[in-house]
């Protein structure tokens, strides 16, 4: 049908050429309701599962051919679904489901289906939809009761059937059927069978061995996928049959008493009897079987006792026959017998040997098989007359006995079962005519394998899931074998058959488990047969079958096979049924569900039931549009899914009609073509296939005569010649296009054909030329021009014109608009416009020269043009500009006020009189420092500049055209500093050190000047200025750092001096000299020079007296070179002078004079070894052995007591004169310095070191050390001299013969001391090593070479000496170890100050306090070092002042003994401290350089010398034994106890103020001084590094 039409209505002019209009009319056809919707079809079949959520089912798809409102379709259900259960979509159509069903309730729905449309009047169809709900295992069977309870008798038969458990499963199919199987707990006595439900026994049934049976009874639907399973408890109460008679617990009961301890009415004794029945059946009351005298039984207990006198009753009326009786119905009883012997009586009758005899037999002992012999004798052991028979106990006839012999054998072996009744027991009676006897024959019954295993269960059932791995556990079956032993034990097996192989059992514990992975899809349930065999012989077994149900896993994926192509006719109906889709899955459940993917093209147009696979139609196809489709079916079972894809091809049907491209053609041809010219070619399509899509042309109009078209490709022709006329300039011509199809269909198309007019005429201005005047200020949009031109010709396309600026228009300023408007006198014209498009900028651009065209629209087209001149006038629209956007200058700050700093310009572009730029200073010089120029932009200094109180100025200076517009530009003014301060080294000679053999490029010392410009000017660079110390050092230009070229040798060259070079960039410069300093190392061994090492002791010898020398060399130099000896083993009688090498006597030789000549005594040598070292610890150590004649002493001998003790008593007296005298003359010299010291104020005190002796005890070797220039003897005098010592001189120690010797009244040692109080050397090397030490930064650096001097542990630790004196007060100096002025050099972290020289060690650190007695520790001190026979030995105890070191302690302990001080120039409130200190006023105040953090110091940084200790007097040590040392001087606070002063320096906080070792500048000797220090001469004082 046809609901609207399109028409093309054309209006044409008649003008030359005429011109046309189109309009297309939309025609629309008013629908109708007069078709109702309609099914594809009327029956649709459906099938869904239950429980399912929702889902949809399917589409149902109607068709209206009405349209709009009736054509709108509305779907409902109107019957058959009264519960809702469905849901249909009223738009779409979808059928769904609305909850889960369930078929159990309703297992199908019939739906009527109804669409209907929304005409007026409506019109509807239906259709009927049947839907079949699918079965879900989802009930579990139900048991009549959840636990049942049954009684059954012990002696039901077997077979019996004691319960129905009947289960109900209300699914179908296999879902519904049920399998029944029971629990383990069953022990085989019960089955159940499989398919109704009913338990039977098995097995016999014995109340008295199990008294119930309670198990689980399992009922299971036989669902492939997932069985569902119920249980109920089932429990079996066995009921009691009286099938056991009461049994005695001892039989015969022999009881012997004396007549007289048994009194009437008391019980003899108690026959007990047991009954395993229960209730009455087990309830045993006692009597006598015959009537007896003289006895009564108590019928519930047993008990018997006596109603007469023993001894009144026979042997024979003292037999009891007891009978023991149940309640039983009938009731079983058993006999027993009693036997009381009366001790008093003598028993004459017969009696068998014992009462009870064991005996083993066979269980099922074969008949005739013997048992026992039982044989009763008389008194006198004769058998004679005897009868035997069996008393009791043969209840089932077993057995039978002789009368005569008493021999037992088996009658039957009925009654003989080991697992019944393990042991029996026969009263066996021997009697006589006059007595009888009773015997127990307890038979114990023997083991046979008799018995066959027995499962629990008779038929196991057992579920596994597919796919299970190997050695899966599937179910463990136990049986029983109820013989004893090996007979009793068990082992499984599986019966060989066909599906065996697919598990194994374990043959000890009955586990069976998978030997294969099962399949389900294989075998859906396997049948075993279990066997369970005994050890016994012969082997017995047991079978049992097993059914191992296999449940099915989803594991297999679906699969589709559906046709590969299904073809369509396109005019198919909706809801026609294309294929039916069915999928195929081994797996047993769940049910497949279908679904369509569909790619955007397709959606909508296909449909696919959910669950029975049908494809159906459910939108038109158009072959047109797609010719196939491919449609993705899949088919899912909610784990596993498969696709397949289906083509369906569409089947074209002619139901197009051709179509030309257009519907008007309008082709134009040029007058006087000739005949046959081709005019157009027009092409229709039709979009059907084959005949259907095929397309011919044909003319159907009535100028078929004048033109013809090709009917294949629709070429239009003309026949004849073409010739204009204006009255008719077109033709109209009208084409058909047709299909082959059947009926055909066609279409037409008009070709309206135009003869073309010439355009021979141009356009042309009114005007030559245009000019207009435009100010810069003007708004683009405004007219500017107004332009006419006229063209003669008349055809539209030729007379038509535009107007175009052809060239001029320098930044599209311009624009130019064609319109038409009335012009009177000449109608209607086009006329062009020229309009300002942009904003004008006179001081761009004054004037645009444009040239303006005007071209018509024909064919060639015609054109012409004309000039049009614009001139802009100016606006003030400029502010001045600045050339720069800022200025900076740079001015030194000695500029003159009136200097020009610069000039400023800025300029305005604006024509006269804004033009004109005028300057000031708008802000930024509060001061009034610069000014401007107003016209010039000169600006100028008006006051000097101080760069110390400004470094930069920032002015801002403005620029202004007097009318409004101005401009502002900052000018940075930096200061510039001049290079005004030379650089300058703040020592004049710089020292260093580095040891010799040191590799090159080692670290010697770093350069360092000060220069206090800035900037360029304050960068230094550094050089060597003298060859000589190119040649051997280099140095960093830029760092300072000095390196070696070259490696050192002590021996040859010790020192090196040169100048070094500060240069600043403005070529300024300063020099420092740099003293180097090469320390040496100990590299050769002494050598003994010696020839003759044999002495002899001459006879008279006295202590102290030499008897000969030895003399070594050593090739060092400095303390190195040094040789010292000594004896490694001490001897009582010798000793060696460890600086000269003399040997001499420690005692009188205390030789007899009246002996005999020397020629009669016996000849008596002593060898001794004698070293050679340097006073270092590491020394290299040369050895010889001396030979000594001791022919003319008592050395060696026994010595006289008296002489001894003579002499003992001479030597003290000697020693207490000697001692006062010493304590007169300290006290004399003391007194005579210290008046001394105060007339000279500050002058410098004598050399002279304190070593005080402490006591009388003499200190170990270790604690010696010995200087190669030695500090002369003062004594009262004060030597002012001094010379360099000279090695090998006549101070050279080796040259001193001993200050002990008998042969010299003054040898060369101390005539050196004598003539040389101050020795300004002590040695080169220590020389070196002190003159090459200033003040660090307190952190040690590289160059330092410090390594060698740490502070070590000496032999004997101070503190453990001093423990052993007995100290009073202590003074005295110490001198001779720094030239005084030497700055003390000390470490940061963790060790005071450095030692000086090789060989200083530092001892432990120790902590500066005070003792409670207020006296001060000498702990370390240098006083304590003076062995007691120092004098005697010439020679000093130097080990132990090279050893000395300061003692340190953490810098917070430091601080805190600071705190506890008191200033030391208060006056001393404390009466025991002995340290008065004495006020002095600095001349100067001190400055103390704050405490650097790195090694080098901070620029500017002077040299500040040290604070000295402050002199102490001690006059208590006038009762001490004099030193050979002089005492004068003060004992530093270093030295000894640290005694801080409140205004310490913060240096000086850190580590003591003072070293012990001070160096003088010159040849004076060398002391501690104890004058303050002035600081006037600061600059020029020399630094120590």
């Amino acid at each position: 049908f046809i609901s609207f039409v399109y028409a093309i209505v054309y209006a044409k002019d008649g003008g030359i050429p005429p011109n046309f209009a189109k309009a297309k009319v939309h025609i629309t056809v008013l629908d109708v309701n007069d078709n109702s919707p309609s099914f594809g079809r009327q029956h649709y079949s459906l099938e869904v599962p239950e429980n399912q959520d929702p889902v949809e089912l399917f589409t149902l798809k109607a068709t209206d051919l009405d349209t709009e409102e009736s054509g709108r379709l509305e779907y409902k259900i109107t019957a058959g679904d009264p519960d809702g259960d469905f849901r249909l979509d009223g738009f779409s159509g979808a059928l769904s489901t609305s909850r889960p069903l369930d078929r159990e309730q309703k297992n199908s729905y019939s739906l009527k289906v109804v669409v209907q449309d929304h005409g007026s009047p409506s019109l509807s169809s239906t259709a009927t939809v049947e839907i079949s709900v699918l079965d879900v295992n989802d009930n579990s069977p139900k048991f009549g009761s959840s636990s049942y309870t049954v009684d059954v008798s012990e002696d039901a038969a077997v077979g019996l059937v004691v319960l129905d458990a009947t289960a109900i499963d209300v699914d179908e199919g296999e879902n519904g059927q049920i399998l029944y199987f029971l629990s383990q707990e069953a022990k085989g006595a019960f089955t159940v069978h499989p398919d109704t439900g009913k338990i039977t026994t098995t097995a016999l049934l014995d109340r008295e061995k199990r008294a119930s049976y309670i198990f689980q009874v399992y009922a299971v639907d036989l669902s492939p996928a997932a069985p569902r399973n119920t249980t109920a408890q089932v429990t079996i109460n066995i009921l009691d049959v009286n099938d056991n008679a009461p049994f005695f617990i001892q039989d015969p009961l022999i009881i012997n008493v004396s007549s007289g301890s048994v009194s009437t009415h008391q019980v003899v004794a108690t026959m007990r009897a047991e009954d395993k029945d229960f209730g009455a059946n087990g309830s045993v009351f006692y009597r006598f079987s015959m009537p007896v005298r003289g006895f009564a039984i108590n019928s519930l207990t047993g008990e018997i006792q006596t109603t007469e006198k023993l001894q009144t009753l026979t042997q024979t009326q003292r037999t009891l026959i007891v009978e023991a009786m149940d309640q039983g119905s009938p009731p079983q009883s058993s006999l027993g017998v009693v036997i009381i012997y009366v001790k008093e009586q003598d028993y004459k009758g017969i009696r068998f040997s014992r009462t009870a005899r064991d005996v083993s037999i066979q269980e099922n002992a074969a008949k005739g098989t013997a048992v026992a012999q039982a044989q009763a004798q008389h008194p006198d052991g004769t058998r004679d007359g005897i009868t035997y028979s069996i008393f009791s106990g043969n209840k089932y006839h077993s057995f039978t006995i002789s009368s005569s012999t008493g021999e037992i054998w088996v009658q039957s072996s009925n009654g003989l079962d080991f697992e019944d009744t393990p042991r029996l027991r026969l009263v066996v009676k021997a009697e006589t005519t006059s007595s009888s006897s009773f015997m127990a024959v307890n038979l114990i019954l023997q083991d046979v394998n008799d018995n066959l295993p027995r499962f629990q269960l008779q038929n196991y059932v057992a579920y596994m899931h597919e796919a299970q791995g190997y050695d899966f556990p599937i179910i463990q079956v136990v049986a029983e074998d109820v013989d004893q032993g090996q007979n009793g034990q068990v082992t499984y097996s599986i019966e060989s058959s066909s599906q065996s192989g697919l598990f194994k059992i374990d043959p000890l514990t009955g586990s069976i488990t998978t030997a294969a992975i099962m399949d389900r899809e294989i075998w859906t349930q396997a049948q075993l047969v279990i066997k369970a065999t005994d050890r016994g012989s012969p082997k017995l077994v047991g079978t049992a079958t097993i059914t191992v149900i296999i449940v099915d896993l989803n594991d297999n994926s679906p699969t589709i096979p559906v046709p590969r192509e299904v073809r369509v006719p396109e005019n198919s109906l909706i809801g026609t049924e294309i294929t039916l889709v069915t999928g195929n899955d081994v797996d047993s459940s769940p049910v497949l569900s279908y679904s369509l993917q569909l790619d955007a093209s397709s959606q909508g147009k296909f449909d696919i039931h959910r669950y029975n696979g049908r494809v159906s139609l459910t939108a038109p196809l158009d072959f047109e549009e797609r010719t196939w489709y491919t449609l993705t079916i899949r088919a899912s079972d909610s784990k596993h899914q498969s696709e397949a894809n289906l083509t369906v091809l569409v089947e074209d049907v002619n139901d197009n009609a051709p179509t030309f491209a257009q519907d008007l053609y309008q082709v134009t041809l040029p007058e006087h073509s000739p005949s046959g010219s081709p005019i157009i070619t027009v092409t229709a399509t039709d979009r059907d296939s084959g005949e259907n899509g095929k397309v011919t042309y044909r003319v159907v109009s009535s100028t078929r005569d004048r033109f013809y078209i090709d009917p294949k490709n629709g070429t239009l022709f003309i026949r004849q010649k073409a010739e204009f006329d204006p009255e008719q300039p077109s033709v109209s011509v009208v084409i058909e296009a047709r299909d082959g199809g059947s009926p055909p269909l066609s279409s037409s198309a008009t070709v309206q054909v135009q003869l073309i007019d010439v355009n021979d005429n141009a356009p042309i201005f009114h005007q030559l030329e245009y000019k207009a005047t435009v100010s810069e200020d003007q708004l683009p949009g405004a007219t500017i021009l107004t332009l006419e031109a006229v063209d003669r010709d008349l055809s539209q396309e030729n007379s038509g014109f535009d107007f175009a600026i052809a060239s001029g228009n320098i930044g599209n300023a311009f624009q130019i608009e064609s319109s038409v408007r009335f012009i009177e006198g000449h109608g209607f014209q086009t006329v062009g416009t020229l309009i300002l498009a942009e904003r004008l900028d006179f001081e761009a651009l004054s004037r645009y020269n444009l040239t303006i065209a005007v071209s018509d629209r024909g064919v060639p087209q015609r054109s012409s043009s004309v000039p049009a001149i614009i001139t802009v006038t100016d606006v003030n629209d400029n502010p001045p500009v600045f050339g720069r956007a800022e200025y900076i200058v740079s001015l030194s700050e000695g500029a003159a006020a009136g200097t020009e700093i610069l000039r400023v310009t800025a300029t305005d572009p604006d024509s006269a009189p804004y033009a004109e730029v005028q300057y000031s200073i708008s802000s930024g010089d509060e001061m009034k420092l610069f000014s401007v120029d107003q016209w010039t932009g000169a600006v100028r200094l008006q006051k000097p500049l101080d760069r110390e109180s400004r470094t930069s100025h920032v002015v801002i200076v403005q620029a202004s055209d007097g009318h409004g517009h101005f401009a502002l530009a900052p000018i940075s003014v930096e200061v510039k500093d001049i290079n005004d301060n030379r650089p300058y080294f703040p020592i004049a000679t710089l020292t260093a050190s580095i040891r010799e053999n040191q590799p090159p490029n080692s670290a010697v010392t770093v350069l360092h000047a000060i220069d206090y410009d800035t900037g360029v000017y304050g960068q230094l660079k550094y050089y060597l200025m003298d060859h000589a110390g190119k040649d051997i050092f280099l140095v960093d230009p830029n760092s300072g750092e000095v390196r070696t070229r070259q490696i050192f040798d002590f021996e040859k060259v010790n020192s090196f001096n040169f100048i070094a070079l500060a240069v600043d960039a403005g070529n300024n410069s300063a020099t420092v000299t740099v003293q180097v300093y090469v320390t040496g190392e100990d590299e050769y061994d002494p050598v003994f020079t010696t020839s003759d090492l044999s002495f002899e002791v001459p006879e008279g010898a006295k202590k102290g007296q030499s008897i000969g020398q030895v003399q070594a060399k050593d090739e060092d130099g400095g303390v190195d070179g040094i040789v010292l000896y000594s004896f490694p083993n001490s001897s009582p009688y010798f000793d060696v002078n460890k600086t000269t090498g003399i040997i001499y006597l420690k005692m009188d030789s205390s030789g007899s004079s009246s002996g005999g000549s020397r020629s009669k005594r016996e000849t008596r040598l002593m060898t001794m070894d004698v070293t050679a070292h340097s006073p270092l610890d590491t020394s290299r150590i040369a050895s010889a052995q001396v030979t000594i004649d001791v022919t003319n002493t008592s050395f060696g001998l026994a010595t006289d007591f008296n002489v001894l003790l003579v002499s003992i008593i001479a030597a003290s007296l000697g020693v207490i004169v000697l001692l006062v005298i010493i304590a007169v003359a300290l006290y004399l010299v003391r007194s005579k310095r210290k008046k001394k010291g105060q007339d000279t104020g500050n002058s410098t005190v004598s050399s002279g070191t304190a070593l005080q002796k402490l006591d009388e005890s003499k200190p170990t070797g270790g604690d010696r050390i010995y200087h190669q220039a030695l500090p002369g003897y003062a004594g009262e005098e004060e030597g002012t001299g001094g010379g360099s010592y000279t090695r090998g001189g006549s101070l050279d120690p080796s040259h001193s013969s001993g200050r002990g010797s008998a042969e010299a009244a003054e040898d060369d040692e101390i005539r050196m001391i004598n003539e040389y109080p101050r020795v300004a050397s002590i040695t080169s090397s220590m020389q070196e090593h002190i003159s090459a030490r200033g003040p660090d930064s307190g952190i040690q650096q590289d160059a330092d070479q410090l390594s060698d001097i740490s502070c070590e542990p000496g032999p004997l630790d101070a503190s453990q000496w001093f423990k052993t004196k007995k100290l009073g007060s202590i003074s005295g100096s110490l001198s001779g170890t720094l030239l005084s002025g030497q700055l003390p050099a000390y470490r940061d972290e963790g060790g005071g100050y450095l030692g000086v020289g090789r060989g200083l060690n530092i001892s432990h650190p120790k902590d500066y306090s005070f003792p409670e007695d207020g006296k001060p520790s000498v702990d370390g001190s240098l006083t304590a070092i003076v062995a007691s026979d120092e004098e005697l030995r010439g020679s000093y105890n130097w080990d132990y002042l090279l050893n000395w070191c300061p003692q340190f302690q953490p810098l917070a302990s430091v601080f805190t003994e600071i705190a506890r001080l008191k200033d030391e120039n208060l006056p001393p409130n404390n009466p025991r401290r002995p340290f008065q200190p004495k006020v002095k006023i600095d001349p100067k105040p001190r400055i103390d350089p704050p405490p650097l953090i790195t090694s080098v110091a901070h620029p500017g940084a002077k040299s500040v010398p040290p604070k000295p200790a402050i002199a102490r007097t001690f006059h208590h040590l006038a009762s001490l034994r004099r030193s050979p040392i002089s005492h004068e001087g003060s004992i530093s606070s270093a030295a000894m106890s640290p005694s801080f002063s409140p205004s310490l320096s913060p240096l000086a906080a850190r580590s003591p103020a003072v070293s012990p070792f001070g160096v003088t500048q010159g040849p004076s000797a060398s002391i501690i001084s104890t004058t303050e220090h002035s600081l006037e001469n600061s600059d020029e004082a020399e630094m120590r590094i």
